[in-house]
This record gives structure tokens, C-alpha cells and sequence, in this order.
């Protein structure tokens, strides 16, 4: 009888007593008969509900949940598909508006990557919401999403390999995702609720507030200290787009600002374009989109980034700041900023000029002193929102030699300009990059950003054109003619810990 339901077997078993005591009271033979006879005739009848569809397994009425739960979605459709035999992928036009680039690779097998990217971001930001908006990732990352709480979600994925991250930079907003190949349809789920429906969690907010509240004691941090330094150095002490992250930082941040600043930003999803990368098959893929992507509402309104490039405030600054280290050091810093035209050679010639540049600092470095030292060398090289090159350097020293040191690096970036490279520096950096995107090749974040490359930046990067030809045909005079350029009338700051 074990299918039959609870409830009656219940009944069952008290009629069955019932009977049975009955039968006791009475010292009769027929009574005995009357209850076995009752007793054959219910287990019988038992019998026969065992068969009877009217009397299935009980079950719990319990509806469980699930992340869509609460919404009504309205499917859309595709309304065109273009492929793209040079890059190998298919680009998704949707009825509601939105563009997603595919390309299938499984260089890593079961990862499937997804972006989405619109312009704007901090830019679009006014002064007195930038500190909501600068925390605004870090927020949304510990509030949880749609119905569920950071905690109540990580149970609910138990299982399933699917993540996004919300990011604000100063000219873009984005949303970035993963998951395994059979959590795809989980992760359009969470796609979805980044826009649809957004979780702003005001516990765990206040609980995250109170942890940055308790690193405030962070005074003792020296790099920390050395970044706040270097912002007011560059910068003044008040900049409203340049805030150091203080108390009173904090004290401008919103629970309600960062709710309205990501409303803002993320209100329509036709002004993001999206890529999706990895090992889902295009038939598994385009009744997902119509699904996830395309029954989200949208508008027409596009957006890009304004220009709130703040500038130094001098061309040259020349500063000395004190600061207790255990044991005594010099950390030196210095920059070089100036508006140069972009171009992927001029990106490709700078990144050169900052590879042989640290080659040719630790060595000078390791030579003078018999020491090994901290030397590091950035290249920086941008397109928006102003056409620029910035080379940064940094190295550590003993304050003994801080001053001969500091000579010694500047009179190599001198060399260089007099055209004294060495061809070696540059055939082995060449190669060494090379090497490198051989290596990355073989990673579907590289097909990520091909994809993206072409379709943002008309960028072909499997061009050989675009890469190999183009960086073998630098040459020494190449690196002497930029760096000459670069360093004309330039933007210099050096900046020493002491």
C-alpha cells in the first residue's frame, strides 16, 4: 500500500481499530467473523485504489521558484542574421533593437564568455554622484539580483557555473558574463535581470558601507598613501572628478544615488552592443536570444562618452614628499604625457619604446648599484576621449642614490632620442610580442576581443597586416623619430618619496 496517500491510510487505519474493538466487546462468534470479513473487504477495496489514477502518490503543492519568477516575458524574434566569413562570425540583429556579435570556438571547452558595452560611463556622471557611482560595481555585486539576495543566489546556482559583473569606466558602461556551455540559458537569465529587473539590496549595502568605513584606518597602508599623494600632486586637493578616498568620500556615497545612477545608465539595452564567444552552438544560441534578449523593452535613445579629461595642474611638476617607510627608501615616480594622433603603428611603436625603456632601466639599475630594484615602465595609449601617450615610470632606491639614480634614468630616455637603441633590445621585444600573441591565440578571450576590435574599433587584429607585418617592419629610426615627437614639448612630472 505504499501508494496510497497519507490521508488515507489514515482513515484506513483508524476504521480497521475501530472494528477490532468493537469485535472485543462483544463474546460472540459472529462478531469475530463480522470483523474479519470487514477486514478482508477494506484491504481488498485497498487494493483496487492502488490502481486507480484518482489516487496517485502524494506530492508537497510546493512551486519552486526559479529566477525568472514574477516576470512576464514576451518573446521577440531575430530579424536578421549576417555572417562574416573573414572573422567567422554571425551577428544577430533582434526585433527589439539589440546587435550581438556570435562566434563559435572552443579553444576552451564548455566556456562560453559574453560583453556587452555602451558608451558613457563615468562621463555622463555628474561631480557630486561620482564617489555612488565609482562604488557603484562593487554594490551591485553584493546585492544579489532580481529576487534573491548575494546569498539566496549562490544557492540557487548551486550546480550551475554563471556569473555577470556590472563595470562603470570613464567613458563606458558594461555588463561582462560567463558560464559553462549548459548554463548558457542561466546566464541570458541574469542578462535579462541586469536590465529588467535589478536587485538594490539596501542590508547589503549598509554592510558593505560599514566595511570601507572600517578600512579608513588605511593611513598606514604606504601605497595608498602614496596614491593619494600622487592625485594631489597632479591634481589639487579638491577636484570634484579627482577625489581622494577619504572620509568624506564616503559621506557622499547614495544608497539612492546608486540606484538612480544605474537606472540611468543601464535603461536601455539597444545602446549596448553585445558579444557572446565560446562553446554554444548557433542553433542552442538563437532561440535563447529571441527568449532573453530580444523581449526586453527598449527605446531609440543612443548615448556616447564626453570628454571630462581633467589636466595636471602644471606642464612640469617637481615635488618632494616625505614619508616614513621601514627600512628608509626612495620611491620615485615620473610621467610623460602629450597629445599625440593615434594610429596602430603609433600604438605599436609606443609599446615597443616601453619594453626596451625596461630593459634598459633594470639593467642600468643592476649595474650602478650591484642591487636588483622595483623598475617598472608603462605605455599608455589612447583614442578617447583625447588622441594621447603617456609613459610612466617607477623604481625604488636607497635614499643615498635617489638623485644619481633619477640622472641616470632620465639620460636613457636621452639615448633614445639621440637614436642610441639597440637593435637587440628591439628584435628580442619584437619577438617577444610575437610569442605572446601566438600564446593568446590559442584562448577564446582572443576571439573576444577580435570580435570586439572589429566591430568597435574596425580593427582586423588576424590581419597580418594589422599586427605581424606592421610590428616587423618597426625599425630603430621608427622608435627615435616617435620618441623624438613624444617628448617635444611634453608633459613632465617627477614626484619623490622620501
Amino acid at each position: 500500500m505504499k501508494n496510497i496517500p497519507p490521508t488515507i491510510l489514515l482513515t484506513i487505519n483508524v476504521l480497521l481499530f475501530s472494528i477490532n474493538s468493537h469485535a472485543q466487546s462483544l463474546d460472540l462468534k459472529d462478531s469475530l467473523q463480522t470483523e474479519q470479513s470487514l477486514k478482508k473487504g477494506i484491504l481488498n477495496n485497498v487494493k483496487k485504489m492502488e490502481g486507480d489514477t484518482a489516487f496517485m502518490p502524494y506530492k508537497e503543492a510546493a512551486i519552486e521558484k526559479t529566477l525568472m519568477s514574477g516576470l512576464t516575458i514576451k518573446e521577440g524574434h531575430i530579424i536578421s542574421e549576417n555572417m562574416l566569413q573573414s572573422m567567422g562570425s554571425t551577428t544577430f540583429t533582434l526585433s527589439n533593437g539589440i546587435k550581438v556579435h556570435y562566434k563559435y570556438t572552443n579553444k576552451n571547452k564548455n566556456d562560453v564568455q559574453l560583453k556587452a558595452i555602451s558608451y558613457g560611463g563615468l562621463s555622463l556622471v555628474k561631480d557630486e554622484d561620482l564617489p555612488s557611482a565609482q562604488v557603484l560595481g562593487d554594490v551591485m555585486a553584493v546585492s544579489g539580483l532580481g529576487d534573491y539576495s548575494a546569498a539566496d543566489l549562490t544557492k540557487k546556482l548551486e550546480g550551475k557555473k554563471a556569473s555577470t559583473q556590472i563595470r562603470l569606466s570613464n567613458i563606458t558602461e558594461d555588463i561582462s558574463g560567463t558560464s559553462t556551455t549548459k548554463d548558457v540559458e542561466t546566464l541570458l537569465q541574469m542578462i535579462h535581470l541586469r536590465f529588467v529587473k535589478p536587485r538594490f539590496d539596501v542590508d547589503a549595502y549598509q554592510v558593505f558601507m560599514g566595511n570601507l568605513n572600517n578600512v579608513m584606518g588605511r593611513s598606514q597602508i604606504i601605497n595608498d598613501r602614496i596614491k593619494d599623494s600622487m592625485t594631489v600632486a597632479l591634481y589639487g586637493n579638491n577636484h570634484p572628478r579627482k577625489r581622494l578616498f577619504n572620509n568624506d568620500f564616503l559621506k557622499d556615497v547614495s544608497f539612492d544615488k546608486i540606484k538612480a545612477v544605474y537606472k540611468e545608465r543601464f535603461k536601455n539595452v539597444a545602446d549596448f552592443e553585445f558579444f557572446i564567444v565560446g562553446d554554444i552552438q548557433k542553433g542552442r544560441l538563437r532561440p535563447l536570444l529571441e527568449k532573453y534578449m530580444a523581449s526586453i523593452p527598449t527605446s531609440h535613445v543612443k548615448e556616447t562618452w564626453q570628454d571630462h579629461s581633467v589636466p595636471w595642474l602644471q606642464d612640469t611638476i617637481d615635488k618632494e614628499i616625505l614619508l616614513a617607510t621601514a627600512p628608509p627608501k626612495s620611491i620615485v615616480k615620473m610621467g610623460y604625457q602629450n597629445v599625440m594622433p593615434y594610429s596602430l603603428k603609433n600604438e605599436f611603436i609606443a609599446r615597443v619604446l616601453g619594453e626596451i625603456l625596461q630593459l634598459r632601466f633594470s639593467e642600468t639599475l643592476q649595474k650602478e648599484t650591484g642591487e636588483s630594484h622595483h623598475a617598472s615602465v608603462k605605455v599608455n595609449v589612447s583614442k578617447r576621449p583625447i588622441e594621447q601617450v603617456s609613459l610612466l615610470l617607477a623604481f625604488d632606491c636607497d635614499p643615498n642614490q635617489t638623485e644619481q639614480l633619477t640622472t641616470m634614468v632620465l639620460q636613457e630616455i636621452e639615448k633614445v632620442i639621440k637614436g642610441d637603441i639597440v637593435q637587440t633590445d628591439l628584435d628580442q621585444t619584437k619577438a617577444n610580442y610575437l610569442k605572446e600573441r601566438k600564446k593568446q591565440k590559442d584562448n577564446n578571450s582572443y576571439d573576444m576581443r577580435l570580435l570586439i576590435n572589429y566591430f568597435r574599433e574596425g580593427y582586423h587584429m588576424n590581419d597580418p597586416k594589422k599586427f605581424e607585418d606592421l610590428l616587423k617592419t618597426i625599425t630603430t629610426k621608427d622608435v627615435e623619430v616617435f620618441t623624438k615627437t613624444f617628448i617635444k614639448d611634453v608633459q613632465f612630472y617627477k614626484v619623490v618619496f622620501k
